[in-house]
């Protein structure tokens, strides 16, 4: 599968690169910025440096890097960066590149209960709540991650920052959930067993592994407590690099700085503006998407002026999903050169979602590839793919396809408000800023989701299949 190739840092970049100050160093900026090649060129200049210090200090001690990603598939192509910028020289270099939770799980080592067991557990508990389900299970996701469990009391009054304004949470539900989460821990504790949470804590007193070098990409989908772990892990002359953008945020996390227990008074920030993947046509679709959101400061829209390059309109085309998946399979054979471009058909939903697309490219022999929670980036001459949204999250192609969006696949509640609703958009828009070349998206007027009333007429091109 193709991979984006390191380059030299652009003159936007450069400062970043080239500050090779110890401390925390923050990067913003919109889809398609540049701002994970930023972090890993500077994370490369780093150890560049320490090298050259270590070998006059005649220090023989491995330079220690963490690199952590939120998913397996961006995991994966980090680790293809990485290889190919990183060479280890007379100071050995030793570069840990991982989910956050494969690095808690390596280090802790204690048995997880299966999602199945743990869901089944806090769904009986939950049903009598009257909120959808899947709403207030991430409500306790949320809960878990910005408090540790002796802290939970602070979730009753606190404002739920990065949950939305609807639907509300009363302070009883609060309460309720609380009271529900400290039996759930007690009844892991009971069976000897973790989960993600309960290890993530563990990281936040595990005694500290010394890292000199660590990269938190995508850090808005981190919890507090997971940066609270990454805190503990640093050594006492550090370099911390977060990579975040807030208007990505996919899923139910919000903290502050203050209160991770990191000191961001000497911090340097850096927000990147220039648009390096998307063509002007792409990044206007995409902005249209998410606009009207709120924005924090370190949240960044994409900005079409920022492009560089000009290309065609997305296509949005209606009709039976058959016929979407006909033109989306033609328009690959016709325009697209596999040898040297990648495309990726994307869906909010994995499993059986794909199906059809499977066996459509078979029957046409097209090579492809599944590469949702791949750990291993691969590098072999297929280059399509097959990903959720999630997963393709820090990923990029040079052309995207999304067929099917629907009811059934971007469930949400009706308010404009509405938490769910705002982190479709968020996700959709995501996606579509993952294409450099052009983007197509289908749907079938009967079963359309309502994300399409946000596509604004003029950034598009329509087409009715039949």
């Amino acid at each position: 599968m193709k991979i984006l190739s390191n380059h030299q840092a652009t003159r936007e970049q450069l400062p970043i690169v080239s500050r090779n100050i110890s401390g925390v160093v923050v990067i913003r900026g919109a889809a398609g910025s540049g701002k994970t090649t930023s972090a890993l060129l500077r994370l490369t200049a780093i150890v560049n440096t320490l090298s050259f210090r270590r070998r006059i200090d005649n220090n023989r001690n491995p330079i220690k890097t963490l690199v952590l990603s939120f998913n397996r598939t961006l995991s994966g192509y980090i680790e293809g960066l990485i290889n190919d910028s990183i060479q280890t020289g007379a100071i050995p270099v030793e570069v840990e590149n991982d989910t956050f939770a494969n690095w808690a799980r390596r280090y802790i080592g204690t048995s997880l209960i299966e999602e199945r067991e743990r869901d089944s557990y806090l769904c009986r508990r939950c049903t009598d709540l009257g909120y959808d389900i899947d709403f207030i299970l991430g409500e306790i996701d949320y809960a878990r991650g910005r408090f540790r469990s002796n802290e939970l009391e602070r979730y009753l009054t606190v404002e739920r920052t990065g949950r939305g304004l609807s639907p509300q949470v009363t302070r009883t539900t609060r309460q309720q959930l609380i009271d529900i989460i400290r039996e759930y821990e007690q009844y892991l504790n009971n069976r000897g067993l973790d989960d993600w949470h309960t290890q993530c804590e563990k990281m936040i007193s595990n005694p500290c592994l010394n890292y000199d070098i660590i990269v938190v990409d995508e850090t808005q989908d981190f919890s507090a407590n997971q940066i609270r772990a990454i805190l503990n892990n640093l050594s006492d002359d550090y370099y911390l690099t977060f990579v975040i953008d807030t208007i990505q945020r996919l899923y139910p996390r919000g903290f502050t700085w203050t209160e991770t227990g990191l000191d961001m008074r000497n911090a340097a920030y850096f927000r990147l503006g220039e648009n390096h993947r998307n063509t002007i046509e792409i990044a206007e679709f995409a902005a249209s998407i998410t606009h009207g959101l709120t924005i924090d400061d370190d949240g960044s829209i994409s900005d079409f002026r920022q492009a560089t390059r000009h290309g065609p309109k997305p296509v949005v085309c209606k009709g039976l999903y058959s016929q979407q998946l006909k033109y989306a399979l033609d328009y690959i054979e016709e325009k697209v050169d596999l040898s040297k471009e990648s495309v990726a058909f994307l869906k909010p939903k994995g499993g059986g979602w794909f199906s059809e697309i499977e066996k459509a490219l078979n029957t046409r022999k097209l090579p492809y590839i599944t590469i949702t929670k791949n750990k291993i980036w691969s590098r072999g001459p297929e280059n399509i793919a097959l990903s959720t949204m999630n997963s393709a999250k820090g990923l990029e192609f040079d052309h995207v396809i999304i067929l099917g969006l629907s009811v059934a696949n971007m469930q949400h509640q009706d308010e404009e408000t509405d938490d769910k609703l705002q982190q479709l958009r968020r996700l959709l828009a995501m996606a579509i800023s993952r294409a450099r070349e052009s983007v197509i998206i289908g749907y079938k007027e009967s079963e359309k989701t309502d994300l399409v009333d946000y596509f604004i007429d003029g950034t598009f091109d329509e087409v009715t299949l039949s």
